[in-house]
């Protein structure tokens, strides 16, 4: 009986070790999860691929000024159950994102929400899950 329990402790251990990265790799510890920005802008690009897609937006800041930001978001299986697919993303559509901001004040983030312009509306469940209770409602930029 001993044999079999050491050998279950470590498939445990190795089930427990392969899960790790998985784990850490959904880490939202560079993001300000307790707030959350929105803006408009023009989407510049959008690459879906896993594990996540991300996009590439210009939109004017405070100033006026033309500027890119990069947002991050859910693998492209979040915006398939949604009933997204890749050519409903081109370039030069006006589309608004909510978005929660980049601890490093670089412009950009992790999706939290996003409508493109036939009214299409994307929400990141796995985002939505990281925010912190009480969290106060979007702002724009």
């Amino acid at each position: 009986m001993r044999p079999l329990s050491a050998a279950l402790a470590l498939g445990l251990a190795t089930l427990s070790l392969a899960a790790a990265p998985a784990f850490a790799h959904h880490s939202f510890n560079a993001y300000d999860m307790s707030k959350t920005d929105s803006v408009s802008g023009t989407l510049k690009e959008f690459r879906w691929g896993a594990p996540h897609s991300s996009m590439v937006l210009l939109y004017k800041d405070k100033s006026g000024k033309g500027t890119e930001m990069s947002i991050i978001s859910g693998s492209p299986l979040m915006f398939s159950k949604q009933g997204f697919v890749p050519h409903d993303f081109h370039p030069g559509d006006k589309i608004n994102v909510a978005y929660h901001p980049n601890i490093n004040g670089v412009p950009g983030g992790s999706m939290a929400a996003l409508s493109l312009p036939d009214g299409k509306t994307y929400s990141d469940a796995e985002a939505a899950s990281a925010v912190p209770q009480g969290a106060p409602p979007a702002q724009s930029r």
